[in-house]
């Protein structure tokens, strides 16, 4: 996750409150993971322990409101920050390495590991075997960063063709228009502090696809990404959220302590429930809790978290590692502890401890200096780390 501010005012300082938020939305996967079991995501997805617990669910829909929206927020902020310090090309070879080859090596090991992880969490039965089915849903971030990585190669290419094509025929007046076209959209969609056109349209989206996960909206994804990449052009935007935070989380604990009302009737992790006008407005809440949520955080990281931390950036280091092994090691722990007469809470806190203690222990001693740490990570330097541009 490296993160190396580009602007005018300087190219040496980094961006450590960003870098270390993004770190940590990674890693919250093992809170949602251990938590999944103790409350009722519909459907039986998941593997369901016999005792639920009311305040792990409050903490699994408080982190699942903004968690993923605000990665793809600080992705497209970085992907601006890479392409203005090297060049889209650049971008798009360091994603295919740094995201492509990591699905290639992963993905076969969640086939090999999540489906007898999964089958015994239903049936308390161990039967190991191989599967492919479902896996893609674990790394789906990582898909969906590929297809916005596709789909902004082939705009920019048919962009350069188009804009060659229409100065080769003299009609520089359209592309004029189109650039007004798209400054206008951008400065009614991107930039305003108050961000409601954005909400609407992403409220609109999660209404025409049925549900409201992400994974199966890449155009909402997409736009989450488009609104971060407009953010690392607008500074003055930026300053203003850095200053102002707090009157975003303010606006979010308030919509959340709304949309946990609403939770009565609809689980975000259900994509049957749909209700009219109440389901309307229950999208509307989630989608502003995770736009200003994810605002809130990333002025608070910048403003009170801007400074170089040893421990936090080591972390930060291991955040990728850690996102893409920890659901075999959480699932494992938190099945294996169904038959334990504790409650929810304390299962909980022994699964995320210990899930946390051996992926940090396996990134340190197996990863860091290893092929798949530079791969993840790039060259770690002594005193200078080197953080995973993502």
């Amino acid at each position: 996750m490296r993160v190396q501010m580009a602007s005018n005012n300087s190219t040496n300082s980094r961006y450590h409150g960003l870098d270390s938020v993004r770190a940590v939305a990674m890693m919250l996967g093992i809170i949602l993971h251990a938590a999944l079991p103790y409350m009722d995501v519909g459907g039986g997805i998941w593997p369901s322990d016999k005792e639920d617990s009311l305040l792990l669910a409050i903490i699994v829909q408080f982190i699942h409101l903004w968690r993923m929206p605000l990665f793809f927020i600080l992705s497209g902020f970085f992907a601006g920050l890479l392409a203005e310090k090297h060049s889209w090309t650049y971008w798009g070879k360091n994603r295919a390495i740094r995201i492509g080859i990591p699905i290639l090596i992963f993905s076969p090991l969640m086939g090999l590991t999540m489906p007898w992880i999964f089958g015994y969490g239903f049936t308390r039965e161990l039967h190991f075997y191989y599967s492919n089915e479902g896996m893609p849903y674990h790394l789906w971030f990582l898909w969906h960063l590929l297809i916005i990585g596709a789909a902004l190669g082939v705009h920019k290419t048919i962009g350069f063709i188009t804009g060659k094509l229409l100065s080769a025929v003299n009609l520089h007046q359209l592309i004029a228009l189109s650039r007004k076209i798209k400054s206008g959209v951008n400065k009614l969609v991107f930039k305003p502090r108050l961000p409601l056109i954005l909400i609407l349209i992403l409220t609109s989206l999660s209404l025409s696809s049925n549900g409201t996960e992400l994974f199966e909206n890449p155009i909402s994804t997409g736009i989450y990404f488009a609104f971060g990449y407009s953010l690392y052009w607008n500074k003055t935007l930026f300053a203003f959220i850095k200053s102002h935070w707090e009157k975003y989380l303010v606006a979010s604990i308030l919509l959340f302590l709304v949309h946990t009302a609403l939770e009565e009737n609809f689980t975000s992790l259900d994509f049957e429930s749909y209700d009219g006008l109440m389901w309307i407005a229950f999208l509307l809440v989630k989608i502003s809790n995770a736009v200003f949520f994810s605002l809130a955080f990333i002025g608070l990281a910048e403003e009170r978290f801007g400074s170089y931390k040893p421990a936090v950036r080591y972390i930060s280091d291991g955040s990728y590692w850690i996102y893409l092994i920890h659901l075999p090691v959480v699932t494992f722990i938190t099945f294996s502890m169904f038959e334990f007469r504790l409650a929810a809470e304390i299962k909980f806190l022994i699964a995320t401890s210990l899930t946390s203690i051996i992926c940090l222990v396996t990134y340190k001693y197996f990863v860091r200096s290893s092929f798949v740490g530079k791969l993840l990570n790039g060259k770690q330097h002594p005193f200078k780390p080197n953080l995973f541009e993502l």
